[in-house]
């Protein structure tokens, strides 16, 4: 499972900007920042809470175990996650998944699906994931 986290240098090497990142797909999806996370689908789904004030509802199945560093792990995953707060990672590796998330931040897409950031109602990024993850800027 270490691989999933592989992607947090990258994260922290930049800025960002606020918008609204859509992405639907199966393989991994993550996203590390602060504002408003929806996330749903089926597999192993991470959640971290860097700052302390995070609001986390999950609903659905899974096997919830809490891991070092504030590292919570839902395994056998399969319903919806919202997650809100200043600095925050969330990240589902599996199928079906469904991620909508609002504000800051830097995301990483891996797998088949497909992608678009919202910016003043303009989309301003849009393409496909692909087996090589790539990681963005919510612009």
């Amino acid at each position: 499972a270490t691989t999933a986290f592989a992607p947090q240098t990258a994260y922290a090497q930049a800025g960002g900007g606020t918008g609204t990142l859509k992405a639907t797909g199966d393989g991994l999806a993550g996203i590390r920042g602060g504002g408003d996370v929806t996330i749903s689908g089926s597999g192993i789904l991470w959640i971290r809470d860097h700052a302390g004030d995070a609001v986390i509802n999950v609903s659905g199945g899974g096997n919830r175990r809490e891991g070092e560093n504030g590292w919570v792990r839902y395994s056998g995953f399969n319903g919806e996650a919202s997650v809100s707060g200043s600095q925050i990672t969330v990240a589902l590796s599996g199928f079906g998944i469904d991620l909508e998330a609002t504000g800051t931040g830097k995301f990483m897409l891996r797998g088949s699906g497909s992608y678009s950031v919202e910016k003043d109602g303009i989309i301003v990024l849009d393409g496909v994931w692909t087996e090589e993850a790539q990681v963005f800027s919510i612009p």
